[in-house]
């Protein structure tokens, strides 16, 4: 048995001892025939005794309880019970005036409205950071509260909690009935009391402390069963407890205690077995490092290196971490074994230089297969423009053999059907780039490459105009097919054509085109219709838009 167990045990029997001697001081005055003086003297006796305990309890978790919001709602409960105890001694012994007695014991409901609400603050104060303070909206909940206590202290005037005959000529304990006020306040009572003790259980971080939930439960059953019973008017209870205010008092105190020793409320009262208990290597030295406390777990570092972790902890060789930190009176050392955690540090930083390499080796892979990609679909691209324009191509090498035997006259044309070729050449490939970006496109395109190739042709001193009358945006395979179609019949129409119309426009969902020549030729492909008349030939083509 540790020494904190013991001091318990002895605590918990001088208590029990206060209580006995306090129940006796009760019986004898009840029990045998003693004088008026005697009584008083006992019953006072009785009244300082449970003073004496509640505040000893209120000054016990002044000392105990760590979280300063917390503590204080547990002290002012330590107060109400000390005060409810002052205030029913007064009403019993020293109070005459019928009113005054009356008044007493309606203000016996300011506690026990009061308590278990403070109780229920206690429990959301709990597993609180440090200066947290509630919302006040929280404050609300003592709405409820003051207005059953505003009911109880003006019962006269509603009897909302006891109901008097009509014709009594004294109100008092002697002769009433309960009303609605007290199954009221029983009722806000209990759902405090519940509410607290299961907050308390939700915020508990100790797995173990889980497993005697039952403990709080005991004394807030016991009071919930004695109110009952004392309100029926059971004569065992009125036999052994008609003294409701020191029953609900040590009842609350039990409840919150017994909260405190399953470790629902924190407290600092362990501390004194820390150094004792295993797992913990740690010490206490005074001001000149002579040792005071020591943990199971002991280490053994010299003076001078225990100095140097003054200043902030320092990691040694073998993995062991020491923390010096100023306590009142000296200084509390403690030793950590940071090995794993060097270790793990260690698996991490390789795994991230792993990732590092891993991350430039893939950043590189990927830049080498964007380039890879540019590079294919630069080919791909070429290779389709030469596969449309290789024609034009093999005529510009025929012109240009030709060129170099020409005559000057000769020379001119052959250039100017060059440029024409170039011109087609050149837009061809702005279309197959448009093509393969986009699957819808406007006539502008088509409309550019046309103005460009008659330039051209006039150079060739061929005439005519175009115009293309296409509002919606069409397939670019529409366009490219209207272009190849214009640039077959320039280059069929070379040597003869002096004019040459072009027009597109759509009819019925459909894009018709229209090539009027002033020559005599034919074109022999599919879709096409050829009209002559009077020297001119006019080609019809319909493409899907």
């Amino acid at each position: 048995m540790n020494k904190q167990t013991r001091q318990t045990i002895y605590v918990a029997l001088a208590t029990a001892a206060c209580i006995a001697v306090a129940v006796v001081c009760r019986v004898i005055p009840r029990q045998a025939d003693v004088s008026v003086l005697l009584s008083k003297g006992l019953n006072v006796a009785r009244s300082l005794i449970y003073v004496g305990l509640f505040s000893a309890w209120g000054l016990s978790i002044y000392l105990r309880v760590t979280q300063v919001e917390a503590r204080k709602f547990l002290i002012a409960i330590a107060i109400l019970t000390a005060l409810w105890i002052v205030t029913r001694a007064f009403k019993q012994l020293y109070v005459l005036n019928e009113d005054a007695v009356r008044y007493l014991w309606y203000s016996y409901y300011i506690f026990i409205t009061l308590i278990p609400t403070l109780a229920l603050f206690v429990a959301l104060n709990l597993g609180q950071r440090e200066g947290y303070k509630l919302p006040k909206y929280y404050y609300a909940l003592f709405i409820p509260a003051l207005v059953l206590i505003a009911l109880a202290l003006t019962n006269d005037l509603h009897q909302f909690y006891f109901i008097f005959p009509e014709d009594a000529s004294v109100k008092g304990e002697s002769d009433y009935s309960y009303g609605a006020g007290v199954f009221v306040c029983a009722a806000w009572d209990i759902i405090c009391g519940i509410a607290s003790v299961v907050l308390m259980f939700k915020k508990c971080r100790i797995e173990r402390t889980k497993k005697f939930l039952w403990i709080p439960i005991v004394p807030f059953v016991l009071v919930v069963l004695y109110v009952a019973l004392y309100a029926l008017d059971v004569p065992f209870v009125l036999a052994i407890g008609w003294d409701l205010a020191v029953f609900e008092s040590l009842s609350f105190i039990f409840f919150l205690e017994s909260c405190i020793r399953c470790g629902f409320i924190q407290t600092n009262a362990l501390y004194a077995d820390l150094f004792a208990t295993a797992g913990i290597s740690a010490r206490i030295y005074d001001e000149d490092y002579n040792l005071k406390y020591s943990a199971r777990e002991v280490f053994e570092y010299p003076v001078e290196t225990l100095k140097i972790a003054e200043s902030g902890a320092i990691v040694l060789p073998d993995g062991k971490r020491i923390n010096n930190m100023r306590i009142h009176g000296g200084r509390a050392v403690w030793v950590e074994d940071m090995k794993e955690l060097l270790d793990l540090q260690n698996q991490l930083i390789e795994a991230r230089e792993d990732l590092r390499d891993r991350k430039e080796f893939l950043e590189y892979e990927y830049k080498q297969e964007e380039a890879h990609k540019i590079v294919e679909e630069k080919n791909r691209l070429y290779d389709l423009l030469q596969d449309k324009t290789q024609k034009q191509f093999d005529e510009i090498e025929e012109l240009s053999k030709k060129y170099e035997n020409a005559s000057e006259e000769n020379k001119r044309k052959i250039l100017a059907e060059i440029v024409v070729l170039g011109s087609y050449i050149k837009r061809r490939k702005d279309f197959v780039l448009l093509v393969d970006k986009n699957q819808k496109l406007s006539s502008d395109p088509l409309t550019n490459a046309l103005g460009e190739s008659y330039r051209a042709l006039s150079l060739l001193g061929v005439k005519g105009g175009y115009a293309v009358k296409v509002e919606r945006e069409l397939n670019g395979k529409t366009l490219t097919d209207a272009y190849d179609f214009f640039e077959r019949v320039v280059e069929r129409t070379f040597n003869e054509a002096k004019y040459i119309n072009f027009r597109m426009f759509e009819v019925g969902g459909v894009c018709r085109l229209s090539m009027t020549v002033d020559c005599d030729f034919s074109l022999e492909e599919e879709g096409v219709i050829v009209e002559k008349e009077e020297g001119e030939t006019t080609l019809v083509l319909s493409l899907g838009v």
